[in-house]
């Protein structure tokens, strides 16, 4: 196997050569199909549904050039949500979710309540302040574990890849989407003080149709395949590198299958709250008090979440 030069995190102030802006690259991008919210109908993914998936505002200064406080969101229940560790929104965040691809469509706001890391990987979950209402997606994870003592060659179908767009948009609009391979995978790979099993997806197939690699300010957003129809997430933007041979660039993502457990442990701890029906109060003390039952109001326990 190709010995790996790892240029950096996707995030960190060292860029690629001849790339002085925070997107992605992806090979033939036009606008119309590639960037989501110019809504048009050769869009890419147009018919995919894409609600789940969303960028953070944070409202934070840039971390490095080209930076604009944009952190990504992806729902993997209606109120837990993954990212990149490295690159993740902070509590209080807000967070908004198109229902469809038109910006000015039905839109879904909350605040990110809490987060908490999986390990030393670069696995953030998180939850918001609010559960996503009906009519937005959340997706599973990619039920295909992998096990390997070293790195080895995989084939897969094609995963569809987001990042920032070369577009001037609003920081939660700015979202283009490509494609790419995800055909090597590294376990308990080292990058950036994180350690984690990784996919890698190469740059250099000019046959495939909007081939992408990452760029500054794509870490923590989704590489996602269709499993069975359905979208289902493979995949969180890592780093970015190339092979020192022969310098052939490639994109990382944490390889999401193998944290199946860890990640569904996280969901079933911190369950969706429903809301109770609302009803006069007013009828219901008289309801109890036509029984004979009273009851004394006691105080609310304050609970505190840690993130």
């Amino acid at each position: 196997m190709r010995p790996l030069t790892f240029i950096s995190l996707v995030t960190l102030g060292i860029q690629l050569p001849n790339c002085l802006c925070a997107s992605i690259n992806i090979i033939g991008y036009d606008s119309l199909a590639n960037d989501r919210f110019i809504n048009d109908d050769s869009f890419f993914g147009g018919d995919l549904n894409l609600s789940g998936v969303a960028i953070a505002d944070t409202g934070q200064g840039p971390a490095f050039s080209g930076d604009d406080g944009g952190r990504w969101v992806t729902m993997l229940s209606r109120n837990v949500f993954i990212t990149a560790d490295h690159f993740a929104p902070g509590v209080g965040s807000s967070v908004t979710f198109h229902q469809t691809n038109d910006a000015q469509g039905a839109s879904f706001s909350a605040l990110i309540e809490q987060t908490e890391r999986i390990g030393n990987t670069d696995i953030r979950l998180g939850t918001l302040d609010t559960a996503l209402p009906d009519g937005y997606a959340y997706y599973d994870v990619l039920n295909s574990p992998f096990n390997s003592e070293g790195p080895v060659s995989i084939t897969g179908p094609n995963v569809l890849t987001f990042g920032r767009s070369d577009g001037n948009y609003a920081v939660i609009q700015d979202m283009a989407v490509g494609q790419n391979n995800m055909n090597l995978f590294f376990p308990s790979q080292t990058v950036g003080g994180a350690t984690g099993d990784a996919g890698l997806m190469t740059f250099d197939d000019p046959g495939l149709t909007y081939e992408s690699q990452f760029g500054l300010g794509d870490s923590g957003a989704p590489a996602m395949v269709l499993e069975n129809g359905n979208l289902t997430i493979v995949g969180v933007n890592w780093f970015i590198g190339s092979f020192n041979e022969d310098a052939t660039p490639f994109s990382g993502v944490t390889f999401l299958p193998n944290y199946q457990t860890e990640i569904q442990a996280y969901i079933d701890e911190n369950p969706e709250l429903i809301a109770v029906p609302e009803f006069p109060f007013s009828s219901f003390f008289l309801g109890l008090s036509a029984l004979g039952l009273v009851f004394r109001r006691r105080r609310s326990p304050s609970i505190t979440n840690l993130a």
